[in-house]
């Protein structure tokens, strides 16, 4: 699912350039100045849609997932290019699954369905759907050969999580942020080369802005990837900053993420955007047989932005640590995974609410973002943890 303009700043971004000029590179990624290239090309005959523009792209996402490996060592790929499992399949989804082999999650690769709104808009709604373990959190992104050896470390056969193993966080941190780059990277290539087919439909306002946060997005990305494919190369884990968190029960749910939190666990602003870059985190939450983790994950040069944060992950108690993550993670819920227990323990209002929140984007988003921060400040304000044991309307711990 493409999240357009779901931070404050993207929509400002969203907003502010949506129209191509015509020295800049053409977005069809020829290399060549747009006045030279794709301007002016004629309207070609398509088959006229209702759908929504970012419906349609997702659509395309699903017919058309690239299949390509991600590791650096690409001159050396063996095998085909396999779905890989962003959480381990034998390990993390294996204990939520249970007997039947499944879990909920939302699914992407399922037709969305379109709700009329009464302004005339039709909005895209992803379901949460039972969806088979061996398909839960796979991409089409690691050859064989890669997917074995770069994560053998986490993988069916190594030791539960052991937090004093830098290598260990570091590919806890890579995989989060690489499967994110993957869909980054295809959206992208996805959006230039209908853009190269008939540019004329991709010039509207919104698709322009679109393809304007595909570009930030790629730009923030770019110096991630350069770092952790170096240090692969080298066969080395430096250069990471990881926050770990033992929780100390089994949760019925699992997930990862690249994102940048509004807010910290005191309600407070996180200045994660500086000079005009979001500098973002990797998270990992997943279960072990006695116990669970949280893993928060950031390059070292990024520390000074999150080392409060951190602080409070680490201090904090688990009645707010709770609290934290029941508020945060469902806004970015789209690599949650829940097992059918805790799914069906909510009752619909609950499974209501949860598919709303991994919905959201745009300035609905900020708003609920702002929302959180409110409850946040709130509840640290009351200088007591009782306020904490209030859970939110989606409790992921029941």
């Amino acid at each position: 699912m493409i999240k357009v303009a779901g931070t404050l700043k993207e929509i400002k971004y969203f907003w502010k350039n949506r129209k191509i000029k015509d020295n800049e590179s053409c977005p069809c990624g020829s290399g060549v100045e747009f006045v030279s290239c794709c301007k002016g090309k004629p309207l070609k005959a398509i088959n006229k849609s209702t759908k929504p523009a970012d419906v349609q792209i997702m659509e395309k996402m699903r017919s058309k997932m690239k299949r390509c490996c991600m590791h650096p060592d690409q001159a050396n790929c063996k095998g085909k290019i396999k779905g890989a499992h962003a959480l381990q399949n034998n390990k993390i989804i294996s204990l939520l699954a249970g007997s039947e082999r499944h879990v909920y999650m939302l699914n992407a690769k399922k037709k969305p369905l379109l709700i009329p709104m009464p302004n005339g808009e039709t909005i895209p709604i992803v379901e949460l759907s039972k969806t088979s373990a061996n398909d839960a959190t796979t991409e089409t992104c690691f050859c064989d050969l890669h997917d074995n050896i770069a994560f053998a470390v986490i993988e069916k056969g190594a030791p539960d999580f052991d937090e004093t193993s830098e290598q260990m966080k570091f590919i806890y941190a890579y995989k989060a942020f690489i499967f994110e780059y993957y869909k980054q990277k295809i959206a992208f290539d996805i959006f230039r080369d209908n853009f190269k087919e008939n540019p004329a439909i991709f010039l509207s306002l919104n698709m322009v802005g679109m393809y304007r946060i595909l570009q930030l997005k790629e730009q923030e990305f770019k110096p991630i990837k350069s770092h952790f494919d170096e240090q692969i190369m080298a066969g080395t884990f430096d250069g990471v900053v990881t926050c770990a968190i033992k929780i100390p029960e089994q949760i019925r749910f699992a997930g990862y993420a690249y994102i940048a939190p509004d807010y910290d666990m005191n309600g407070k602003k996180i200045m994660h955007t500086v000079k005009g870059i979001m500098h973002r985190l990797a998270i990992t939450i997943f279960p072990e047989v006695n116990q669970s983790w949280l893993l928060v994950s950031c390059l070292k040069s990024e520390q000074f932005i999150y080392e409060k944060l951190f602080q409070q992950l680490k201090t904090a108690s688990l009645t707010k640590l709770k609290f934290y993550i029941n508020l945060v993670l469902p806004l970015y819920s789209e690599n949650m995974v829940l097992s059918t227990e805790l799914w069906e323990s909510w009752d619909d209002e609950v499974q209501m609410a949860y598919t709303y929140y991994a919905n959201l984007k745009g300035k609905d988003a900020v708003v609920i973002g702002k929302g959180i921060g409110f409850r946040l400040k709130n509840a640290f304000h009351q200088k007591s943890d009782d306020a904490y044991y209030n859970s939110p309307k989606i409790n992921l711990f029941v």
